[in-house]
């Protein structure tokens, strides 16, 4: 991973276009590195939900991962861009693609309380470093980390109980080359998600402090979006499709990976403090409530109307309004 000391003149003397390239780059890879890791799941028999909740959201949450350790990587202020980054990304997972799907076309689908009740876990965890002298130590991102593993195992020992394979006339054909393209797909998407990842954060550093806005701020709202537009894409073409376990199995998935992976990485390789400053306290509480809020509706209303999608929306709005007079009031 490139550290950003070590990155080109051109970030730093076009920030705008550091940012938008690193987020087309980010964008194009997930795309790549999904439709790679997808074909790979649906051959080897994997349901849709588990290549929802599984490879789909491990591909979507790559820049989330990327963008968050090679911020902490970065010290000082950096760390603030890093836990904004993955708080704002739940947040936006919850209410902005969620809403939009929903919006799209009403969701419904049969969701279990495994992986919701993993995700509501995740996200309680996400709020103890707010809680003990805002710093993520390496006891906690352990911790983060096992909880992921033991979701993982849970979930693939209930695909096999559950019988839930594909059928052999549903998968997609295999060749050998089927396999190299797709693996070399896996590749390539990765490599893009690496690149793009440090430019779009040096480039949103920069313009974070040419423009005075704190790194809270840029975290929580223009990196936050950026790397969540993965998990924009997939889960409204699955919604324009009616594959609503794809779009619901990749943002319940995302959600977990951001905390359990990205947060449980970057404190393994880099414990780091933070400003818990009020907009980084309405962040995880907003990303908290949404986590909640999705789970209910799932579980007692079957999915997600239209309604509901519409209303994340409106609350999304009212977050980023927020973030914006915090930021101009700081």
């Amino acid at each position: 991973m490139l550290l950003f000391a070590d990155l080109p003149d051109w970030v730093t003397d076009h920030p705008i276009l550091s940012l938008l390239v690193g987020l087309i780059v980010l964008v194009i890879g997930a795309e790549v590195l999904v439709r790679g890791a997808v074909w790979i799941a649906l051959t080897i028999g994997m349901s849709r939900m588990a290549v929802g909740l599984t490879l789909v959201s491990i591909g979507t949450s790559l820049p989330e991962l990327l963008v968050t350790l090679t911020a902490a990587n970065s010290g000082g202020d950096g760390a603030n861009l890093g836990l904004a980054n993955v708080l704002g990304s739940n947040v936006a997972n919850v209410l902005l693609i969620v809403g939009v799907a929903a919006t799209i076309r009403g969701i419904r689908t049969k969701t279990r309380w495994l992986e919701l009740g993993y995700m509501l876990l995740l996200s309680s965890l996400a709020c103890v470093p707010f809680l003990a002298g805002a710093r993520l130590d390496r006891w906690l991102s352990g911790l983060m980390l096992a909880v992921l593993i033991l979701f993982l195992y849970q979930l693939l020992a209930r695909e096999r109980v559950a019988g839930k394979l594909l059928r052999e006339d549903t998968r997609p054909k295999t060749s050998a080359t089927g396999w190299l393209v797709n693996i070399a797909m896996l590749g390539a998407g990765f490599l893009m998600l690496m690149y793009g990842a440090d430019w779009l954060v040096g480039g949103a550093s920069q313009v974070a402090s040419d423009m005075g806005m704190s790194k809270t701020m840029i975290g929580a709202t223009v990196v936050a979006i950026g790397t969540s537009m993965p998990e924009l894409a997939t889960s409204a073409v699955a919604a324009l499709r009616g594959q609503s376990e794809i779009c619901i199995g990749n943002v319940i998935g995302s959600n977990i990976f951001n905390i359990g992976a990205v947060l449980g990485c970057a404190g393994i390789l880099q414990p780091f403090a933070f400003d818990a400053d009020p907009l980084m306290l309405v962040t995880i509480g907003v990303a908290t409530t949404a986590a909640l809020a999705l789970a209910v509706t799932l579980r007692k209303g079957g999915g997600v109307p239209r309604s509901v999608g519409i209303l994340f929306l409106l609350a999304y709005g009212g977050f980023m309004t927020y973030a914006v007079i915090a930021n101009s009031g700081a």
